[in-house]
């Protein structure tokens, strides 16, 4: 029975056992998955696509308007629900299920309501937005792609 050795080997003093290697790769298995591990966790140091104050555009309109990003509130486009009991990604065909919810604002309609829209440091609550009557609206992140950055961002 072969011994198990340490992270990347045979014991030190087993020289007739080697690292098992993928025929026709040049790296070992062990190396293989550190660098799988590796990648996987570079991506969570990676900036959020969309945050507060950032401004967008809707991949699919005709003729696009600038959007601010206003609130991300963590849900999925099979969560966000609207009244008639359609969600989010029930009516976006093309989207997945397990998409972003990101809601946004017209940047002129912003101006309007908020002026000091982007001296804010945090999401407008959507509670507030229906409060206010200020019109919103939520898309999946898939349909938005950012034009200007948030004054939030470094």
């Amino acid at each position: 029975m072969t011994r198990k050795g340490g992270p990347y080997g045979p014991p030190e003093d087993r020289k007739d056992e080697q690292p098992w290697q993928e025929p026709g790769s040049d790296e070992s298995l062990q190396r293989t998955l550190d660098l799988a591990l590796k990648a996987e966790f570079d991506d969570d140091d990676e900036e959020p696509d969309f945050i507060y104050g950032d401004i967008v555009h809707d991949t699919e309109a005709e003729e696009p308007i600038a959007l601010v990003v206003v609130n991300i509130p963590g849900l999925k486009a099979k969560e966000w629900e609207f009244a008639d009991g359609e969600t989010l990604a029930d009516r976006n065909a093309k989207c997945p299920d397990d998409d972003e919810v990101i809601v946004v604002v017209p940047l002129d309609v912003l101006k309007e309501f908020l002026p000091e829209w982007n001296t804010r440091e945090s999401a407008i609550p959507v509670e507030k937005l229906s409060d206010d009557e200020i019109p919103f609206a939520p898309f999946p992140s898939i349909r938005l792609v950012r034009v200007e950055d948030s004054h939030l961002r470094d």
